[in-house]
């Protein structure tokens, strides 16, 4: 008994020998997994936004990559094979790039979404008067989130043709940008890519601003009154009857058009047949409208408030004067708020120019009159229309150039302020004879 003990218990014992040299077979029969990390995709949170043209470097960073291979796919469709890609986009649109990379027995993954908007969607555009002799006016444009502007933008989209030589207006309707040149034709440009689509013979008389009335109608003024414009041929008509002399800014508000003469005030004419309704009061600032539909206008220490159904107007005192530019004319420096009832207006000079001080004035609040709710630095001084109200994200875009003459025109300074406290989201530097005229929205 104690021998047949013995030998079950050597039998046991050489078993699980067997055993443990099998088991140890097998752990070096079976391949170690090892997984590539994607550490960092090289893009905050994968996603971005670009325009049409710009190119993104995508290069994520890996770990336990052991002689890997790689997989980029564009919206479902091969792309690439390389460590890194290149995304350069040539349409618009919403594009999901997939990241695959293979090492050994093992594979990752990573989805990188980038919003591609078209050329000159994603940000804001700068018409320049241009230097008088030397350089045609242009538009320049900046892209929301970059420190720099994308400089004259006409004339780069389009080899070989030019505004004029002093534009002084634009305006977006319809997803086209309309450019006035004080000394040359209409100017339509696409305003997603900035090609231009047609220009008018040049007008009559020197143009000054542009007002867009319907999808087939807009209105020009000039140092001789207004004049038609028919929007898809780009021909100008005959000249508005009862108004003569010099015309700066128009609005169209309902079934009304506010015109501001020189001689004979704000004109209000008939929408539909452009008879004149009613001549208000004079004014050299304007034209702006507030959220609740009233029309904005200056003149020395007034402000009207105009009613744009009434035509009523009421008058508020200002403890400044306020100066337009009829002798050289600009769009003046007054812009009015979309999301609150506020108006702002800017202190300057008798010749309309050399601001500073740009003032937030909320109807019935006096007191608003008395403190500037924002003052430029001090080597920097408003040129040109001055500032806008930026309606895309509640901001007052101001264009500032150096004080003084001559070469203190080359330096210049984009300003972003927050419209609702003023202060500065940005400021960028840059140099040129730009002399920028105003600030224009999509």
């Amino acid at each position: 008994m104690r021998r047949f003990t013995c030998r079950l218990q050597q039998l046991f014992l050489l078993a699980a020998a067997a055993l443990l040299t099998f088991s140890a077979c097998q752990k070096d029969n079976v391949a170690e997994v090892v997984i590539p990390v994607i550490s960092n995709p090289g893009l905050k949170d994968g996603k971005d936004t670009i325009a049409v043209g710009e190119t993104r470097v995508l290069r994520p960073q890996l770990v336990n990559a052991k002689e890997p291979t790689f997989l980029w796919l564009v919206n479902g469709v091969t792309a690439g094979t390389d460590s890194t890609y290149t995304f350069t986009p040539t349409a618009a649109g919403d594009y999901t790039i997939s990241f695959k990379v293979s090492a050994g027995n093992s594979l990752n993954s990573y989805f990188y979404r980038i919003k591609v908007t078209d050329k000159y969607d994603n940000g804001f555009f700068i018409v320049n008067e241009g230097w008088f002799g030397h350089d045609k006016a242009d538009v320049n444009f900046y892209r929301y989130g970059e420190d720099t502007l994308h400089r004259n933008i006409f004339q780069r989209e389009n080899p070989g043709k030019t505004l004029g030589n002093t534009a002084g207006y634009g305006t977006v309707f319809n997803n086209r940008i309309y450019l006035v040149s004080k000394d040359a034709p209409l100017v339509v440009a696409d305003v997603h890519s900035m090609k231009e689509v047609g220009r008018t013979a040049p007008p009559p008389a020197m143009a000054n601003a542009f007002c867009p009335v319907n999808n087939s109608t807009g209105l020009l003024s000039t140092t001789d009154g207004v004049y038609p414009v028919d929007l898809g041929a780009f021909t100008i008509g005959a000249k508005i009857a009862g108004i003569d002399g010099q015309v700066g800014g128009m609005l169209k508000a309902g079934n009304y058009v506010f015109v501001m003469s020189q001689s004979a005030g704000i004109v209000v004419l008939n929408a539909s047949n452009f008879s004149i309704v009613s001549t208000l009061v004079k004014a050299d600032v304007g034209l702006a409208r507030t959220p609740d539909g009233t029309i904005w206008a200056g003149e020395g220490q007034h402000l009207y408030a105009i009613n744009p159904t009434s035509l009523a107007v009421n008058t508020i005192a200002l403890p400044f004067p306020l100066y337009g530019a009829w002798g050289a004319w600009n769009a003046t420096m007054i812009t009015a708020s979309t999301v609150e009832n506020a108006v702002f207006i800017a202190k300057t000079n008798d010749w309309g120019i050399n601001g500073k001080q740009i003032f937030k004035y909320l109807p019935g609040n006096a007191a608003s009159l008395q403190t500037p709710f924002i003052t430029l630095p001090a080597d920097r001084e408003l040129y040109g229309a001055g500032f806008r109200y930026n309606p895309a994200n509640n901001t007052l875009v101001a264009t500032g150039v150096e004080p003084g003459y001559g070469t203190h025109f080359e330096k210049n300074t984009l300003f972003i302020y927050n419209a609702s406290t003023g202060a500065v989201v940005k400021s960028i530097p840059y140099t040129g004879y730009f002399f920028p005229a105003i600030p224009v929205f999509n």
